[in-house]
């Protein structure tokens, strides 16, 4: 007897859904990212003393080439290629405008990464964290012209830096954990790939408990949609399987 070939995922399929959407979220709101991106220093008070250009710095090239196959397998070509494509690039030549959330990505990378030799998987791994450190920094410029994600009213609180910090830790955990998954679905990694993919889930589980305090002080739909679909939680992705009203104001 031939089996049917098995179903399709279904937090695979929700995490398609969430890719799509940061995307289309993403390019419908260029024209505004640009806009703060251009207005004069000072005018919007993101948090003290941090251009937005500087929270929108593209990400270096990847060091390793052969790293993007990787990532492409794990379905997120689009997570290097939007930075790539609308990344600010003043910060490579004025160190004062490099992004401050690039270090909290940096540090999931090498926490993860801790006895892996292969120079792919550790390309890969580092390029899809300090990836994250944009997604979240593209979205905290626009933050304050959006709605908060349950109220669905006008942003009008104040973030910190520690907050964003923070989101980015969570968001770079949950992409490389995605990599790693996908690395030892369909490839002969070694043990010490199967280690980081056992920290990256242990890693998750602590994350958990900090999630909904975070969500709430991101408040702002498109942030807490990038973070809280990132990583595995049981909260994972409630708002769309009970339906979001996130369609109706965007």
């Amino acid at each position: 007897m031939t089996l049917s070939p098995p179903g399709p995922n279904l937090c695979a399929s929700w995490e398609t859904l969430a890719d799509g959407l940061q995307v289309q979220r993403l390019a419908l709101h260029l024209p505004q990212l640009r806009e703060q991106l251009l207005a004069p220093p000072g005018s919007i008070a993101l948090f003290a003393q941090t251009p937005p250009s500087a929270l929108t710095a593209r990400p270096d090239p990847l060091a390793e080439p052969p790293a993007e196959a990787v990532i492409d397998q794990a379905g997120l070509q689009h997570w290097l290629h939007m930075p790539a494509a609308y990344g600010t690039t003043d910060a490579g030549t004025n160190p004062l405008a490099a992004n401050p959330l690039a270090a909290s990505a940096d540090q999931v990378a090498d926490t993860l990464l801790e006895g892996v030799t292969d120079p792919v998987v550790r390309a890969a791994v580092a390029a899809v964290c300090t990836a994250s450190a944009w997604w979240t920094g593209a979205f905290a410029v626009i933050r304050h012209l959006g709605v908060h994600h349950t109220s669905l009213q006008p942003v009008d609180t104040a973030i910190t830096l520690k907050t964003l910090q923070s989101a980015t830790s969570i968001v770079a955990l949950g992409t490389a954990q995605r990599v790693l998954s996908e690395q030892l679905r369909t490839a002969a990694a070694d043990e010490a790939v199967r280690m980081a993919y056992c920290r990256a889930i242990t890693e998750s589980i602590v994350a958990e408990s900090r999630l909904p305090g975070l969500l709430e002080e991101l408040g702002e739909l498109r942030l807490v949609d990038l973070v809280s679909t990132s990583i595995p939680w049981r909260g994972r992705f409630t708002k769309y399987a009970g339906g979001t009203g996130a369609g109706q104001v965007e």
